[in-house]
């Protein structure tokens, strides 16, 4: 369940803390006091999608932490570990939201995706609001909608059917990618000549860079050769003042005298060393010389290497290491290929196996469903009774296909809803006849039907009193009570008598502060004087006191009868 709630720059709230408790919660207030922003506050922090203009006008950022005590059901450890969390006694969600559109998401401290925050929060918290309406209102969801009502049943088989399906859609995929015998003779031609052409090309890791470097040395060609043939000559040229014949020359006239100064000695050794490199220097630049003149001579078969490897990597990936892994990628294809006749015979029979298995795995799904179904139909035909649609016959239409081919990952059914809502008329899609009031019971329902059998923790519903009134208003907050004495239940509400079953109650507020507008939010010790406002207030308060005051005494009874 939901322990706290921290609230901080969403809307109108400036920074909000709420307590929660087990049992029922109520919220109520003024129209536009902001009891929607908590809801928004609750769906954001769930993982929903939200843009920057839930954030505080002035601010540049929202946060919202909600913090779950009793939380660890098999199901919510189990993703935690799946995630790499390690569950702990508390759990704390965290989400910020920046003026930049930047989100970031923590679980206990720890940073994660939206999608991982929003698949854990789908675990713990059911949230009733308009949405769900639509959602009811497309067809395609009724399926999941019946699965999750009896999941004990129908996981595993779906789990099944859904293996199995993915299985069929591989080995189909696989069959088609063969072609027939022509085609897959065309195709062996393609590859063998492409792996040839690979092959003979011979390309290797770096060699176009390589190539180019060679290529930029030979357009230059003349330009170099120009410079160290120069310098060869100043250096060991032919025309008496080379560097090396003048070094030879000074370092003979000075041995003359080195038995007159010592010094004069140990110039002699370093001219004999400068002599030394200079030489060696100068046939360096002999080499180079000689190089570059083989280079020139080659300047066309490398344009011709060049463009054969440019060639290959153009049309093999763009790069060695894709031309490899195009090169692998076709053998094995070849192989595949050349083999084929036996593996196409092997996927038939693959085929259909696993199409029996698949259809009557379906089948069994749909047996299981039927089942869920006819025991749904009951518990809501009962509900809705309860809830002022006596007339009303609910039936949960099922079309099945033995077609493997029309059969999905749900299986082979078909699921939609109908309904008559009174005595005398035919059934008709939900969709299509549901009055907004109808439509609030039938939700109600179905919660406390679902509320029996799923692990979800807490359960909040905004406002699903719309277009309820009456003594059937008296039944949905009995409904509500009983939903609440198995989960918590956080509702947003006009209705005096479900404020009446209250176990918390908190009343919504807004004020001006400082010269800005914030919600505030608070405990009621006594929420007699609310429930008299909810009931008429005003120049009625002399009335509605007391028939609050007898509302909040019937709920109290009613609560105690269910603690027996």
């Amino acid at each position: 369940m939901i322990a706290s709630l921290h609230v901080k720059n969403i809307a109108l709230i400036e920074d909000l803390e709420l307590e929660l408790g087990q049992g029922l919660n109520i919220l109520s207030g003024e129209t536009g006091a902001g009891k929607s922003i908590i809801i928004d506050s609750l769906n954001f922090v769930l993982g929903e999608r939200a843009d920057k203009s839930l954030i505080r006008y002035g601010t540049d950022s929202a946060v919202v932490e909600a913090v779950f005590s009793d939380y660890a059901v098999p199901t919510a450890t189990a993703y935690l570990e799946d995630v790499g969390i390690e569950p702990e006694e508390v759990l704390i969600l965290r989400r910020k939201m920046s003026a930049d559109g930047k989100n970031e998401c923590r679980i206990n401290g720890r940073t994660v995706t939206l999608s991982v925050l929003k698949g854990l929060t789908e675990l713990l918290v059911d949230i009733h609001g308009q949405h769900e309406h639509q959602s009811l209102m497309k067809v395609a969801n009724h399926i999941g909608m019946l699965d999750a009502l009896g999941a004990a049943k129908t996981l595993p088989l779906r789990t099944e059917v859904g293996e199995l399906h993915e299985k069929y859609l591989a080995l189909k995929s696989e069959y088609s990618s063969f072609g027939n015998e022509s085609e897959r003779e065309r195709r062996l031609d393609v590859l063998n000549f492409q792996i040839d052409e690979i092959r003979r090309a011979a390309v290797f890791d770096g060699e176009e860079e390589e190539l180019l470097e060679k290529r930029k040395r030979i357009r230059n060609t003349e330009k170099i050769l120009s410079a160290l043939t120069s310098a060869r000559s100043m250096l060991d040229g032919y025309d008496g003042s080379a560097v090396t014949g003048n070094l030879k020359s000074a370092s003979s006239t000075l041995s003359a005298v080195t038995a007159y100064d010592a010094r004069v000695s140990e110039l002699c050794d370093r001219l004999d060393a400068a002599k030394t490199e200079v030489s060696d220097v100068a046939e360096t630049l002999s080499d180079l010389v000689n190089e570059l003149d083989f280079d020139s001579r080659s300047a066309d078969s490398l344009e011709d290497r060049l463009e054969t490897v440019r060639n290959i990597l153009r049309k093999y990936g763009g790069s060695y290491r894709r031309v490899e892994e195009f090169l692998e990628s076709a053998e094995k294809e070849v192989y595949l290929l050349s083999n084929a006749a036996e593996r196409v015979a092997e996927i038939e029979k693959e085929l259909s196996t696993v199409a029996r298995q698949l259809v009557s795995a379906s089948d069994k799904l749909g047996e299981i469903r039927s089942e869920v179904a006819g025991e749904f139909e009951r518990e809501m035909t009962s509900e809705l009774k309860d809830l002022g649609m006596s007339g009303t016959t609910f039936k949960v239409q099922i079309v099945h296909t033995d077609d493997v081919e029309k059969i999905s990952a749900n299986g082979g059914d078909s699921v939609e809803f109908l309904i008559s809502p009174n005595v005398g008329e035919p059934l008709k899609p939900l969709a299509k006849i549901i009055s907004g009031g109808e439509m609030s019971r039938f939700m109600l329902a179905l919660k406390n039907i679902a509320a029996e059998s799923d692990s979800i923790g807490t359960m909040v519903f905004d406002e699903i009193d719309t277009g309820i009134s009456g003594h059937i208003s008296a039944v949905v907050s009995e409904k509500m009570c009983n939903i609440s004495r198995r989960r918590q239940v956080i509702a947003v509400t006009h209705m005096p008598s479900l404020a009446a079953m209250a176990d918390n109650h908190y009343l919504i507020s807004k004020s001006v502060r400082d010269g800005k507008t914030v919600t505030e939010l608070n405990l009621l010790s006594d929420n007699v004087p609310e429930i008299a406002r909810l009931v008429g207030g005003g120049d009625y308060s002399a009335h509605a006191l007391p028939h609050a005051a007898e509302m909040k005494q019937w709920a109290d009874t009613y609560k105690k009868s269910l603690a027996k």
